[in-house]
């Protein structure tokens, strides 16, 4: 009996499928690679005991395994590269609990961020991490790339609401991660280690976040400027004042141009930047701080400073800064898109660099993302045939990262399009470390294979 026939009879036919068209379905994401990486078989669990199931079958036959969520990954990160087990987790989809005398939910990987969030608001408390994709990306997926968002500047990562986590190891071992409390130092901090580990060590079959309680006045601020670096002037002077907006947004001419229709109609035609701010928390506080901002963007001679009126207006304007990625590809373009980071007070050295490297080698690049912590988000515009001068940009970005002390990559993960540059960031001393842990968990090399690491 051959490794799917055991999946079949382990699982039931219900949750395994190898047929072409229902590989065919999972074969790609959202990172626009080309290639079609088919699974051999494609499974759904339903439990944990599904996936211990799976990871056994594999591991006595040495068969690749690839965890995906919603499969909204920018970097290839759920392909299978070297075929095998695509395990899906659209069917573990409950949230277990909601804890309010303790802050806290526990929920299963493939619940949606944005369904996460609906529910605990319910109750008075507020989950931050918001990814672009968060109606549609799931919670493990957030863990496995420690996924961030907008609201990254003043709350931070995944990883900052991470207490406890269940994984199945490659060999079908379940181990339990972390604690269900604010504090704890004993042993290593594993729950850690598994997030942004991209699927690479082991399946995340159940997750404890921390909740924190839902702030009561919001303000939303869109601010049009005529030149790029001034805008990106203002995000450095805003942090150096020591004000912490909950989202700091840059957006620049040629992305303005893709979502026109889906911005306000009183945006300036002639406006080359916009940046997206929003504060949360006491209204007086937030007051205060919105007259401050607004000092500082008159300086750098903002066009107009425009607030939301009401969370209907609020919620549009993020649909539209949500959807600038596919605003972008509707354009007719390919689209491939990085997200270097680099410290907030280098964003207008590393803005006026990559109009310096888009004059140069001649493709439009458009810049939108989390100016206020630094990450944003680069979208190469090109036809195909041009993908030569594709991957020289991308190096070109990954040296002006590295140089201004920052990172290759955000929030989008190494995958398998960043996996060539990580040498630029890492020694390889450092990168012989990580293949160490990796192979104390995944002896085999079995677990997301060509992934992560060089």
């Amino acid at each position: 009996m051959n490794y799917i026939e055991k999946l079949k009879l382990e699982l039931g036919e219900e949750k395994v499928s190898d047929s072409l068209e229902h590989r065919e379905a999972f074969a790609r994401d959202e990172s626009g690679i080309p290639e079609l990486y088919l699974p051999d078989v494609v499974v759904h669990p339903e439990s944990t005991e599904d996936v211990v199931k799976i990871a056994k079958i594999a591991y006595e036959h040495d068969v690749p395994m690839t965890p995906r969520g919603a499969g909204t990954s920018l970097s290839g990160g759920p392909l299978t590269v070297q075929g095998g087990i695509l395990v899906v987790f659209d069917r573990m989809n409950h949230i277990k609990e909601i804890d309010s005398d303790n802050l806290m939910v526990i929920t299963e990987p493939g619940v949606i961020t944005q369904n996460l969030q609906n529910e605990v608001e319910r109750f008075g408390m507020f989950y931050p991490p918001d990814p672009a994709s968060l109606d549609q990306c799931t919670i493990g997926g957030n863990v496995a790339t420690n996924a961030g968002g907008p609201r990254a500047l003043k709350y931070g990562v995944t990883k900052h609401y991470l207490l406890e986590l269940e994984v199945v190891l490659p060999n079908g071992e379940v181990v339990r991660f972390g604690k269900k409390t604010k504090k704890w130092v004993a042993g290593y901090d594993l729950p850690s280690l598994m997030t942004q580990s991209e699927g690479t060590l082991g399946f995340i079959t159940e997750i404890t976040l921390r909740l924190i309680p839902l702030p009561h006045y919001v303000q939303t601020f869109l601010v049009p400027f005529d030149d790029e670096v001034e805008a990106s002037k203002v995000v450095s002077e805003v942090i150096a004042r020591k004000i912490l907006p909950r989202a700091l947004e840059f957006i620049d001419r040629s992305s303005i141009d893709a979502a026109r229709e889906m911005l306000p109609p009183n945006i300036p035609t002639d406006a080359r930047a916009i940046l997206l701010i929003e504060l949360d928390g006491r209204e007086d506080a937030v007051m205060a701080e919105a007259e401050e901002i607004a000092e500082i963007c008159e300086k750098h001679s903002a066009m107009d400073i425009m607030a939301s009126m009401d969370d209907r207006d609020r919620e549009r304007i993020w649909q539209a800064r949500r959807d600038l990625l596919h605003a972008l590809e509707e354009t007719g373009k390919i689209v491939r898109i990085e997200d270097i980071t680099i410290p907030r007070s280098r964003i207008p050295e590393a803005v006026s660099k990559v109009y310096e490297i888009e004059k140069e080698i001649g493709l439009t690049l458009a810049i939108f993302g989390h100016a206020g912590d630094g990450n944003i988000h680069i979208n190469i515009l090109h036809d195909r045939g041009q993908e030569k001068l594709v991957d020289k940009v991308v190096e070109r970005l990954c040296h002006v990262a590295v140089e201004l002390d920052g990172t290759i990559t955000g929030e989008h993960g190494i995958g398998i399009l960043k996996k060539p540059h990580l040498h630029l960031e890492q020694s390889d001393r450092v990168i012989s470390l990580q293949r160490a842990i990796k192979n104390v968990f995944d002896p085999k090399g079995i677990m997301n294979p060509g992934k992560k690491l060089p």
